[in-house]
């Protein structure tokens, strides 16, 4: 990674800030897609969050490293490494390549279970998973599947990215709660839905192209790249599979960090946490900016964006919602046995407690609140 040849680790030495004082170097890990799209547009828009807000990121070189600014003040130089997905950022945290990551809340609880001092410091999105289907499929809805999934014939083969990926997860629930049979062997000609890893660090669209899959179910934008490829089509949002309502905001995203970077670090994480904020309203207030950015940091074309982004729900901070589809996800969790540590007999409640660290978060709103650059909840 190029970045990466500019610091190589948390432990990074320090840059000198403005008045010649140290001030500290962090890896942050992220997956480049729009999943993230708040540090991007927090990245892309430094002089505007500069005159606007007075804490921003200052860019260095473009995509890759970035000083944190508050008031004149550096803060933190930041280092944007670009790691898998799936348990590919925690396990990069794991071996104390970045300190902060950004990726899905499935693999850092999972990490953490295992005994990983991992804190889920703040929510970046929740949706944006979808059910595609081959472009000239017959199933143009949820019914529709799961009627041909259970009629008998042919196994629908559907692809997902990752044992935890929460799009695979969801989709497994649902299919449990329409009591249609599925497994994981290609050879089995007797179930109604093979489910197949293509791999987190692998596009879905090339087995969609060959046949070798019959649909997927992944997070945006792959999903607007293949209705844009022409090859997909999505029948479903999975926020709306059953059971009804369950699956609303379920989370995906998060900002994370290692418990030992919160200790030293806590001003960086609430002004970088502050920054990402700002952001996440900038997106809503403005989606035509939220989408071009999203476009120039992924490099997809526009039409991707535009079809993508909208459809992802962007949220920093730790709503009523948020925080019920945790629990939900947790519940989840404990039926398919996926914690096997300290997180195996805890409750709902006991798992969020333990597993987030929202202190940082909140604080960061209500500071922005009190100078009136963040709108109420």
């Amino acid at each position: 990674m190029a970045a990466a040849a500019i610091v190589a680790g948390c432990g990074s030495e320090p840059a000198p800030d403005a008045g010649g004082a140290d001030v500290p170097t962090l890896n942050l890990g992220h997956v480049g897609h729009d999943h993230h799209l708040a540090l991007y547009v927090a990245a892309l828009q430094g002089q505007r969050f500069k005159a606007d807000y007075g804490i921003y990121l200052d860019e260095v070189k473009p995509q890759e490293v970035y000083d944190l600014v508050d008031g004149g003040k550096r803060l933190a130089r930041l280092v944007f490494l670009k790691v898998g997905g799936g348990s590919q950022m925690p396990a990069a945290m794991s071996r104390g390549e970045i300190a902060i990551g950004l990726g899905g809340v499935p693999a850092v609880a999972k990490f953490a279970d295992g005994g990983q001092p991992f804190k889920i410091l703040a929510p970046l999105q929740t949706d944006g998973d979808m059910l595609v289907m081959q472009k000239d499929s017959p199933l143009v809805d949820w019914p529709a599947f799961v009627q041909a999934a259970k009629a008998g014939g042919k196994p629908l083969k559907i692809g997902y990215k990752a044992p935890t990926a929460v799009a695979k997860l969801v989709f497994e629930r649902a299919l449990v709660a329409e009591a249609v049979p599925y497994g994981y062997d290609q050879a089995d000609t007797q179930t109604g839905v093979i489910l197949v890893n293509f791999g987190s660090e692998a596009s879905p669209i090339p087995l969609l192209e060959s046949g070798a899959l019959d649909g997927f179910v992944m997070n945006q934008p792959a999903v607007a790249v293949a209705e844009h490829k022409g090859l997909g089509k999505t029948i479903a949002h999975l926020r709306d599979l059953p059971p009804k309502g369950k699956w609303v905001d379920h989370p995906c995203c998060c900002v994370a960090a290692t418990e030992e970077t919160i200790t030293a670090h806590p001003d960086v994480l609430k002004g970088l946490l502050k920054v990402i904020l700002l952001a996440t309203q900038l997106i809503h207030t403005d989606q035509a900016l939220a989408i071009d950015c999203a476009s120039r940091w992924t490099k997809y074309e526009p039409a991707v964006e535009q079809a993508s982004v909208p459809t992802v729900t962007y949220v920093a901070e730790p709503t009523d919602s948020w925080m019920a589809g945790m629990k939900t996800w947790a519940e989840m969790s404990k039926d398919i046995e996926l914690f096997t540590g300290k997180y195996a007999s805890a409750s709902p409640e006991a798992f969020v407690a333990d597993v987030c660290d929202l202190r940082l978060v909140r604080q960061a709103a209500a500071e922005l609140r009190e100078k009136g650059l963040l709108a109420p909840p």
